[in-house]
């Protein structure tokens, strides 16, 4: 083969990176289930029912605080060869509480495993971006939620049936990522543009003008919005079932892994409607604003009824799955090759911003209105309106510009 000649990037490539991706679902959801025994097993710490949740928590925020200046980096040193540092730091601070008897170092552990993830995270979307193109990108981005979403149910699974042996056990899952800097190392490459970047090649005039920091500012700033939407049933899910009378650990494990499968679906139809006439970025966000509200809405006003509560868990789901990818490729398409990653490490930390500030905006509300669903149901009243606002105003602005046209 031309040395000269850019490798072809192939489905495996992709379903690889996607895998690199899913680090970050496994990283909060597999220890879920050991929580409590984590915290009984150090019950004489001071502080322990703040720090154990820490061991949660921490990684979303780490990555929400690094992924720009991790973005920076991999547009300077090299996306393929961060990815990989990753995948090994990953493995490294993951399984590194199976040795450690130290709840302060365990949670220093935690801080490690969120700079790895976002290092996977950062490099692995920029790659998305860098290997494909059109229709194909953006349908790959759309599978980033649904890998995501899926992996979130099995990972769920697994971290239970691992914590029967004990709560150190779930993290010996980490380790799998070494296989997989095994393979990004001998299946992956480094951009033709990042090569060309690093010889000093010029940039175009195209590609410098493509880049405009306000509107990546202002598309970070509504994806802030939409974390904070895409996650607030989530987070709170046992407190809002438990308001309608369900307590069981089982049942609100089926609500919740049925609320993925909602969101699955959301990201499924978000593919079905790529290259469809009409339906561009605009009114997908549209759709996807008022498909959460009117889950909201049904959440708010369930009262004690299960049925309306279980429904607007999957309605508020179905269109968290069309807004994640409709906000990510709303991104992507914005940014030049030279800032890629950047772009792309800016959106991670308004989406994983946006995820910390959740229960902080939810039960800010519950404390003023009385219940979760009540302040769901709030924020589903605000929604509505725009959602409903948004989707009139871009049917007259494309009906504008065919008429000028």
């Amino acid at each position: 083969m031309n040395k000269n000649m850019a490798p072809v990037a192939r489905p495996y490539h992709a379903w690889l990176l996607l895998l690199c991706g899913c680090m970050s679902v496994l990283a909060s959801v597999v220890i879920a289930p050991v929580l409590p025994q984590m915290q009984e097993y150090f019950s004489d710490q001071p502080n322990v029912g703040f720090m154990v949740p820490m061991a949660l928590t921490a990684p979303g925020l780490v990555i929400a605080l690094l992924s720009m200046a991790i973005g920076v980096l991999a547009d300077k040193a090299g996306r393929k060869r961060l990815l990989v540092i990753g995948l090994v730091l990953y493995a490294i601070f993951g399984v590194a509480p199976v040795m450690i008897d130290s709840l302060p170092i365990i949670i220093a552990t935690r801080i490690g495993v969120g700079f790895a993830e976002a290092i996977l995270m950062t490099c692995s979307v920029a790659l998305i971006g860098d290997y494909f193109d059109g229709v194909r990108r953006e349908r790959y981005l759309a599978l980033n939620t649904t890998f995501s979403s899926v992996s979130a149910v099995i990972f769920i699974a697994i971290g239970g049936a691992l914590g029967e042996f004990g709560w150190r056990v779930p993290f010996f899952v980490y380790g799998i990522s070494i296989f997989l800097a095994v393979a990004a190392l001998f299946m992956l490459w480094e951009p033709k543009h990042h090569e060309d970047e690093m010889a000093a090649v010029d940039v175009s005039d195209e590609e410098k003008a493509k880049w405009n920091p306000w509107k990546i500012a202002g598309i970070c700033s509504v994806t802030f919005v939409g974390a904070i939407l895409f996650m607030s049933i989530q987070v709170h899910i046992g407190y809002l079932l438990g308001g309608v009378g369900l307590s069981s650990p089982s049942q609100i494990g089926l609500v919740a892994s049925s609320g993925q499968i909602a969101v699955v679906l959301g990201s499924l139809f978000f593919g079905f409607l790529l290259g469809k006439a009409g339906f561009v970025t605009s009114i997908r966000l549209a759709m996807a604003f008022t498909l959460i509200a009117v889950g909201y809405l049904l959440v708010g006003f369930s009262g004690a009824n299960v049925n309306l509560m279980v429904s607007g868990v999957l309605c508020a789901g179905f269109g968290g799955g069309l807004l994640l990818p409709t906000l990510m490729v709303w991104n992507m398409s914005n940014l030049p090759k030279h800032r890629r990653a950047l772009g792309t490490g800016a959106w991670m930390a308004g989406f994983f911003l946006g995820q910390f500030f959740t229960p902080i905006v939810v039960v800010g509300l519950q404390s003023v209105l009385g219940t979760h669903a009540d302040a769901i149901g709030m924020m589903g009243q605000v929604l509505l309106p725009i959602g409903i606002v948004l989707m009139i105003g871009s049917k007259l602005h494309k009906s504008a510009r065919l008429s000028v046209a």
